[in-house]
């Protein structure tokens, strides 16, 4: 029952991490779209009656998407350390993967074994 609660903590403490992220990327889109409102900038060829409400909502965009997209590889690692499971490069191929688990390491299994 123990180890369930920690499992269940724990995975509560990574979506909390995600969450923060998305948050964070929203702050930042709202931040770059109300600075651009504020300062009158308009994107180019635009001459509309909208053209500052349309530079507010595609500098937001660009900042949120920066936030969101840029970090996620350490976001990742984040949510998977806080989770209990941290990725350690492969080896091999240098990919970021979970360890294999210590029992699974060595062939104990008579069809495992080479003949």
């Amino acid at each position: 029952m123990k180890q369930r609660i920690t499992r269940g903590a724990r995975y509560a403490a990574s979506l909390a991490v995600g969450m923060v992220h998305m948050l964070l990327a929203l702050w930042a889109g709202s931040a770059a779209g109300g600075w651009a409102w504020r300062h009158g900038y308009t994107l180019p060829f635009d001459t509309s009656s909208s053209a500052a409400m349309s530079a507010a909502i595609v500098f937001g965009l660009l900042a949120a998407g920066a936030v969101l997209v840029l970090p996620e590889p350490w976001m990742t690692q984040v949510r998977h350390l806080v989770a209990g499971r941290p990725l350690a490069p492969c080896p091999t191929c240098g990919a970021l993967a979970h360890p294999p688990a210590a029992h699974h390491a060595t062939n104990t299994t008579p069809k495992e074994l080479a003949q």
